[in-house]
């Protein structure tokens, strides 16, 4: 059974951190193929079922996370210079 249908509109995090919206154009074997909504690029791409969220919401909770984790090892390393 697949997370995502096709057609459905999903939120993928590019490069750490910028969200993109995209539509699913095929779902199949733990993969979805997404074509992007946005004027950046006409182009799509293959991704994993597990990169892709179902809300925008979800996505800016994964940002933020990383943002949080990259900010706190920055600090440690810093500290470790001392």
């Amino acid at each position: 059974m697949n997370k995502f249908n096709l057609g459905n509109i999903v939120y993928f995090i590019a490069n750490g951190y910028h969200i993109r919206e995209a539509t699913v154009i095929r779902a199949g074997s733990g993969f979805c193929t997404i074509k992007f909504n946005d004027n950046e690029t006409p182009a799509g791409t293959r991704v994993r079922e597990s990169k892709l969220f179902q809300t925008k919401q979800e996505a800016e909770v994964v940002v933020e996370k990383t943002h949080n984790t990259l900010l706190y090892q920055a600090l440690l390393d810093l500290l470790a210079t001392f």
